[in-house]
């Protein structure tokens, strides 16, 4: 059986180069990513695979580990050229079943027994599965390196344009080749996910990465709110500004952390605040004048910082805080005037009220953890909004 299948062999290899022609036509016609390839490239792989096939079958054996090697370096190879693997195992599967069919025709012409086709058939076909399995495992390992060091680059260029680190003839060079027009307006952003499982992963935008744990990115519009995700956006700004405009993303969502805060905010979204978690000694200095003298009152100072606090959320609305507190109107009034006399502050007086909002948002800050964590209830929008009118 072995002599009868040598022997096929040995015509096949005789007219070897015919059959290479028309192995490198026909994956040129049926797998067009192959004709990016010079014909003459293609045609040195397909005689080297085919000649290892036939090598193989001479003997009836299985591939040798340095015919596996050789069929994984062109696993590597055509990934490295940018071919798909479906394109390559296409032209392996076109390359086998050529072999196959002039087999067939010369053992038909030869009278071959039964016995030593289907042994030929047999290792034929063992040895393209175990080469295509090769190839395919070898083609996707440098497809998955191509794509990390792909990624790499595009995170690092990415942290780049947020922090400035290009200089002009370098942005404009590179940012065509993502997509980018440095004369388009973008919004740089930087989120967190409440949940502290690691940087959010749903949110629309033309370039993100992971920056500790946050996402960052630039996107072409403000992001929508996302339920359990914090955002900081900046001003719509160019590629060039856009390190300005992530300075003030970041600063917008470590405040909405800081206050409890869920949505996307830019710092103008967030009132004072910003200057609130800022500026400490500022804080530290309303809160003396307008809480401290509370504290001498026991409980009912207490109560009244309680209700001060409620009465802002409420937008100093007499009749919509009294409900909140369910208390009667009459009873609201009496302690707004109590936290007067005990402080000598006027909560008609815009200054005072500005003053006594932000020692009420500074003492809110203080009882917080120093990394900001999820609030177990996110306050409404619009909440506790900076005063501008005095109580009814």
């Amino acid at each position: 059986m072995p002599e009868a299948v040598g022997k096929l062999v040995a015509d096949i290899e005789a007219e070897l180069d015919s059959l290479v022609d028309a192995i490198v036509a026909r994956i040129r016609a049926e797998v067009p990513d192959f004709r990016r390839l010079p014909a003459a490239t293609l045609a040195r792989a397909v005689r080297g695979n085919v000649g290892r096939a036939l090598a193989a079958l001479r003997d009836l054996r299985p591939p040798t580990p340095e015919e596996l090697e050789r069929a994984a370096a062109v696993g590597r190879e055509r990934a490295e050229q940018g071919l798909s693997v479906d394109a390559v195992l296409h032209a392996y599967r076109i390359s086998i079943s050529a072999v196959w069919a002039r087999f067939g025709e010369l053992a038909r012409e030869r009278g071959t027994n039964v016995t030593s086709v289907l042994a030929f058939s047999e290792t034929l076909w063992l040895w393209g599965d175990a080469v295509m399995d090769v190839v395919g495992h070898a083609h996707r390992e440098v497809e998955l390196q191509l794509a990390r060091e792909e990624q790499q680059r595009r995170d690092a260029f990415v942290l780049a344009v947020l922090l400035g680190t290009l200089d002009a003839t370098e942005l404009s060079r590179e940012s065509g080749g993502y997509g980018l027009d440095p004369e388009r307006e973008y919004v740089a952003f930087r989120a967190r996910a409440l949940d502290g499982a690691g940087p959010p992963r749903r949110l629309a935008a033309e370039l993100t990465t992971a920056l500790d744990r946050d996402l960052v990115g630039l996107a072409r519009e403000r992001a929508p709110a996302i339920p359990g995700v914090v955002v900081g956006v900046g001003p719509p700004a160019r590629l060039a500004a856009l390190p300005g405009a992530f300075a003030m993303a970041s600063r917008a969502l470590q405040t909405a952390l800081a206050f409890g805060q869920e949505g996307t905010f830019s710092l103008a979204d967030l009132s004072i605040r910003p200057a609130i978690l800022a500026d400490e000694a500022l804080g530290a200095a309303f809160a003396g004048r307008h809480l401290e003298p509370l504290a001498a009152l026991g409980r009912l100072g207490a109560e009244l910082e309680d209700t001060l606090r409620v009465w802002f959320e409420q937008e100093m609305r007499i009749e919509e805080t009294a409900k909140a507190l369910h208390v009667h109107p009459n009873t609201l009034r009496h302690r707004l005037r109590r936290f007067e006399e005990a402080t000598g502050a006027s909560l008609r007086r815009p200054g005072d009220l500005i003053e006594l909002w932000w020692a009420l948002e500074r003492r809110r800050l203080g009882r917080t953890a120093p990394a900001p964590p999820a609030p177990a209830r996110s306050p409404r929008r619009g909440s506790s909004a900076a005063p501008a009118a005095a109580p009814g």
